[in-house]
């Protein structure tokens, strides 16, 4: 998968995230979600391009909070 949309439910997740994914090669666009789900807070999105596992794996072992994720 080259292509992922994160879900956040704050900007300044989603921002400390397109940060960390930016520094590391990525290209990523913050999105707001215009339906968030219940649960989903402010409902903010990450569209990530690259290498999305490697970018992942980047969240979760600098513990950026997000509520979910689609592929495509």
């Amino acid at each position: 998968m080259n292509r992922i949309t994160i879900k956040f439910s704050s900007i300044t997740h989603a921002m400390r995230a397109k940060e960390l994914i930016e520094n590391n090669g990525g290209n990523a666009i913050i999105r707001k979600n215009l339906n968030p789900q219940k649960g989903e807070g402010c409902g903010y999105s990450l569209v990530i391009k690259g290498n999305v596992n490697r970018f992942i794996n980047l969240l979760n072992i600098n513990k950026i909070k997000y509520t979910g994720f689609d592929y495509g």
